[in-house]
């Protein structure tokens, strides 16, 4: 629940500054560093899982959250405030159409990944890390196969979120970096999820298989899917 509310107290608090500032700031650099962070972190784990999960074996948990936390996250935001005096400027004159329908994306990206209620060891990609027999259990990291909430309508409810996000930020502050960000998001994803999909049907095998062909990867059913159909 921590991370849930934190995420929501800090859009609200961006929001706020940038309505002190006059002008988009404070949002725009949280998205960028937060997904730009993301990305990153993406593409250097998900290639080379085997030597991270070898390397963090002997180290644990603490030590994959000071890599993420303190190299890649961080190191990615500090780049980012460093150029941030020339991509907050990379901007277009938004229609006040557009920046609603950005507004209304962003709200409701931000409602539902709250709403979901995500754990730190999810936010932190600490499951991928850390499967069972190898560090799991040691570190305490959960390791089941989601089957409620929005899981029973698509595969993928925060990586669609995501997306909506950024797409939601970069219309409502009219900002091509972000548009950009999101573009690289998407594609970064289409080279993940093949590698992640591989990963979990190793570890839950049929059940996984059966979920696969029952619930779509990004666009929702318009059902809950039952139990029957995961048999």
């Amino acid at each position: 629940m921590v991370p849930a509310v934190l995420w929501a107290a800090s859009f609200v608090l961006c929001v706020v500054g940038d309505a002190l500032l006059g002008r988009w700031v404070m949002l725009p650099l949280f998205v960028a560093a937060f997904y730009g962070g993301m990305i990153v972190i993406d593409l250097v784990t998900y290639p080379v899982l085997s030597f991270w999960r070898g390397w963090l074996r002997r180290r644990g948990l603490v030590a994959w959250y000071l890599v993420e936390v303190g190299v890649l996250w961080g190191g990615t935001t500090v780049l980012l405030i460093a150029l941030s005096p020339a991509w907050l400027g990379w901007i277009w004159d938004g229609a006040l159409f557009t920046r609603m329908v950005g507004g209304v994306l962003a709200v409701a990206a931000v409602g539902t990944w709250a709403v979901a209620k995500m754990g730190w060891a999810r936010l932190l990609f600490a499951g991928a890390l850390f499967p069972p027999g190898a560090g799991a259990e040691e570190n305490n990291v959960p390791q089941r196969l989601v089957l409620e909430g929005p899981y029973r309508y698509v595969r993928n409810p925060l990586y669609g979120t995501d997306f909506a996000l950024l797409l939601g930020t970069a219309l409502l502050t009219s900002n091509w970096f972000l548009v950009l960000l999101a573009l690289l998001y998407a594609a970064q994803l289409a080279l993940q999820l093949p590698l992640e999909e591989r990963e979990l049907r190793q570890r839950f095998g049929r059940p996984y298989r059966r979920y696969c062909e029952a619930v779509p990867r990004f666009v929702p059913r318009l059902g809950p899917v039952g139990r029957a159909e995961l048999e």
